[in-house]
């Protein structure tokens, strides 16, 4: 229950950012955008071998950015992953004289807040509007790890985050300023903690954009 309430209070948070930079973007000239994202995770590398060896797909993406020009933008990106894996009973070391027989589990919540810049090649023109995405910044890490019913470690913090990504923003209609985003991010996250080093994930949205103003 209280694991439950800390991810509902990250999400308002990343909630309550993006309406804070709609807040402050919107006396700029321009268009000022927001998409919202479904998101599915592969978790990559040691992240994958040694942590989660499943995909996730209890995630969200959101982004607030402000047009500079018809090809580039600039704001702010947040997003929410929760992975969970459980392991077959087996042995496992404590010390050097110490060792037990238990389920393994790994509950790990990921919650990016970055900034972000988009390209778009063609202009925002056509059918079809490819894009490439850049961010960096943190990313807030609730690590938790069970042997049976016991936490063996749990620590909540805070690592580097950097992103790349490529899609493609479909709109409702040839002059219409909404519509789909589909698309994937590359997340390098370098987290360093109980002997792990890694959380990185490729992750595939889709998802709706619209105009705030």
């Amino acid at each position: 229950m209280i694991n439950c309430m800390k991810q509902f209070r990250i999400i308002i948070g990343a909630a309550l950012l993006l309406v804070i930079g709609s807040t402050a973007a919107s006396a700029q000239s321009g268009q000022l955008k927001l998409d919202l994202n479904y998101n599915y995770s592969l978790p990559l590398g040691s992240f994958k071998s040694d942590l989660i060896n499943q995909g996730s797909g209890r995630g969200f993406s959101g982004s607030l950015q402000y047009g500079i020009n018809n090809k580039w933008a600039a704001g702010l990106g947040v997003g929410f992953q929760d992975y969970y894996q459980k392991y077959p009973r087996a042995v496992y070391q404590l010390d050097k004289t110490q060792s037990v027989s238990a389920v393994l589990t790994n509950s790990i919540q990921v919650t990016p807040i970055m900034a972000k810049g988009t390209f778009m090649p063609m202009g925002g023109k056509g059918a079809v509007q490819p894009y490439i995405s850049v961010g960096a910044g943190a990313s807030l890490v609730d690590f938790k790890q069970y042997l049976g019913e016991f936490t063996s470690n749990s620590k909540t913090s805070a690592s580097f985050v950097a992103q790349g990504g490529v899609g493609v923003n479909i709109p409702f209609g040839r002059l219409s300023a909404s519509g789909i985003k589909i698309g994937a991010d590359y997340n390098y996250v370098p987290y360093k903690n109980f002997g792990y080093n890694n959380l990185s994930s490729v992750n595939f949205h889709a998802g709706v954009f619209f105009p705030l103003r």
